[in-house]
């Protein structure tokens, strides 16, 4: 196996280069083929990883040292390539880790890199593709596709002054917690139809819809506990804000992993998904923003191989 490795070393707040620093020693001392650059600006990670996809076969594995957002641009680059798929694995270096949990694999450095060295076939995941028709975009998400409430949580901790010092102290959930008290207090209900195997739903005071490809948000809440990303199927739920004591139990709920039982959550599951928002409104995309506007989604999913063996139940 020929391996390179693609490596964000501000991730995490400086995580990413400490991460790589044990790695690099490690294979140092190994017989293994192996290369490595890193991504200096946002945007490098797509591009190197373009660059890769062209070089196959001269490369049999992209590793990426980062966070959730590094391997979201390194997948969208991949898939820009008409070359045949270069199968992608993963050492998270991040703040969240969201996809190392929704695929199993280790938080420690070491042992994420022995998942990739013992690994003896490629397997297999979905990956969640979008296509805003309002914007005339088109892309992919690992993690999640989010609006409302838990978009404007991600846009508020972005901007937050105190969000890098947390992140460095290891603090940043506290930031999240934070935000999303005051976001709780601030996100206004909006109109949104949901089109799930030929039939319209009509939520005129929706709070959040958050679609996702494996259980996990926001660093390790569970918001769709019966996804799997090993199956080509995507989870859509939709909250509504029907009055202020139910939309505080539906967040206690969204909080402590239990969104899908609450009576205010709606839970829509298929392959492909279609729906509309308005007015404007906040997004995430795996925790990048794509902005505040008026969402026209169509949802897809699409097979790529991961050169990775995931944890033991």
């Amino acid at each position: 196996m020929r391996y390179l490795f693609l490596i964000n070393p501000h991730s995490g707040s400086g995580k990413g280069m400490a991460v790589w620093q044990k790695i690099h020693h490690y294979l140092a001392s190994q017989q293994i083929d192996y290369r490595y650059v890193f991504s200096m600006y946002p945007g490098h990670p797509r591009e190197l990883a373009a660059q890769c996809g062209q070089r196959r076969p001269a490369i049999d594995c992209l590793v990426v040292i980062g966070g959730d957002g590094t391997l979201h641009e390194a997948f969208s680059g991949l898939l820009m390539t008409e070359a045949p798929s270069c199968p992608i694995a993963y050492i998270p270096a991040g703040t969240g880790n969201d996809f190392a949990r929704g695929y199993r694999i280790s938080t420690k450095p070491l042992v994420a890199l022995q998942q990739i060295l013992n690994n003896r076939q490629p397997h297999s995941i979905n990956v969640g593709c979008y296509r805003d028709q309002n914007a005339e975009e088109a892309g992919i998400f690992l993690n999640n596709f989010g609006i409302g409430f838990d978009a404007a949580i991600v846009h508020a901790t972005n901007h937050s002054r105190a969000k890098e010092w947390l992140n460095h102290h290891h603090l940043g959930t506290f930031s999240y917690i934070f935000k999303a008290v005051h976001v709780l207090f601030t996100q206004p209900a909006f109109e949104l139809r949901v089109a799930c195997q030929g039939k319209e739903k009509v939520f005129p005071r929706a709070f959040l819809a958050i679609a996702s490809n494996h259980p996990y948000i926001g660093g390790g809440i569970c918001v769709a506990p019966d996804q799997r990303i090993d199956v080509r199927q995507l989870e859509l739920v939709v909250v509504e804000k029907r009055g202020w004591l139910s939309l505080l139990g539906a967040m206690l709920a969204f909080a402590s992993g239990r969104i899908t039982s609450s009576s205010s959550a709606h839970v829509f599951r298929d392959s492909q998904l279609s729906y509309r928002i308005r007015p404007a409104q906040y997004g995430q995309i795996d925790g990048e923003e794509p902005g505040r506007r008026v969402f026209s989604l169509e949802l897809t999913c699409r097979d790529y191989p991961v050169w990775q063996e995931p944890l033991a139940k």
